[in-house]
């Protein structure tokens, strides 16, 4: 029997949140606000996120998945909306402490449950698009950033580049110019250049090109090499700007405007990609840099809603 098409008139999004009574209604409101309104499907769990994940529970991440999967199935949904929320019972459970007692932690926790069930989302289903959100008690919502959807989006972009093309190169004028061959040279050379900087994505295809060329490696040698000693050195600077760019872009509204709290989430993000290496002012003006060059505009802040945030950013 052939299974009925999808019926995407239905729902464009799956929803996972708590079944923490004192915050039903504000679920539903956050998802009025958000336009969605008879257009998710939902799936109410204890410890949302948490429930997808969590080992001691294998019959509630079986419940999540199985969900998702007919909800794709059946409404056709392309995008997994994660809410969790404060003074979470089950997340105490889970973690053994009253995680209230200290937000920032329970933020982190909440952060880290949230992109281990993102990541799951993701290599399940790698085409899906998922949104972080964690809840207070008085129904205001903060969206988190979600590393793992920057990652599996950078992948997708992998995918689409066109490949490396070696050009033909003169040989060198004498055998003592040459230097020296094979993969230990190149990394040798990459690790000179990661010390610099690799200041944009055409200074790193120059250099795998380099590897091509004058070490003798294949492009998928040379990238390997590159990947390699980037993981020890800290992601290059493109590829991190490259990360942040795609959560920028998730993150802008549809004005194409980026919120404080984004912005701040982008320059922690670019300072992690990249080793934590530097002044986190540097990953302040860098991501101002991407927004301007990506056309995209600082969202009024504050109760003068100005952006005099944004040009603190940019001149840090």
């Amino acid at each position: 029997m052939t299974a009925p098409a999808p019926d995407t008139s239905k729902a464009d999004a799956f929803v996972l949140s708590c079944i923490d009574p004192r915050l039903v209604d504000d679920v539903t409101q956050l998802l009025a606000t958000m336009g969605r309104t008879n257009r998710y499907s939902e799936m109410r769990i204890a410890g949302a996120a948490l429930a997808a994940v969590d080992e001691a529970r294998p019959g509630w991440n079986t419940a999540v998945w199985d969900n998702l999967a007919a909800s794709r199935q059946l409404h056709g949904v392309r995008r997994v909306i994660i809410i969790n929320h404060r003074d979470c019972g089950a997340m105490n459970l889970w973690a053994g402490r009253n995680l209230a007692q200290d937000p920032a932690d329970e933020e982190r926790q909440h952060q880290a449950v949230m992109e281990r069930a993102a990541a799951e989302v993701l290599r399940r289903h790698p085409d899906m698009a998922v949104e972080l959100h964690l809840m207070a008690l008085d129904g205001s919502t903060q969206r988190l950033p979600c590393m793992a959807c920057a990652t599996a989006a950078e992948r997708r972009l992998d995918t689409m580049r066109p490949g490396l093309r070696a050009e033909a190169v003169a040989p060198p004028a004498s055998p003592a110019a040459s230097p020296p061959a094979g993969a230990p040279a190149f990394a040798e050379l990459v690790r000179l250049r990661l010390s610099a900087g690799l200041a944009d994505a055409e200074a790193e295809r120059a250099l795998l090109t380099e590897g091509v060329t004058r070490y003798g490696l294949t492009a998928a040698e040379a990238r390997a090499t590159l990947a390699a000693e980037a993981t020890r050195h800290g992601a290059t600077p493109s590829t991190a700007a490259r990360q942040v760019l795609v959560f920028l872009r998730a993150q802008a509204d549809g004005r194409g405007r980026v919120s404080r709290r984004d912005a701040g989430h982008a320059a922690a993000l670019y300072h992690g990609l990249a080793g934590n290496q530097g002044r986190r002012a540097d990953a302040d003006r860098a991501v101002a840099k991407l927004m301007e060059a990506e056309g995209l505009a600082p969202r009024p802040d504050g109760v003068l809603r100005t952006t005099t945030w944004y040009r603190r950013l940019a001149e840090a």
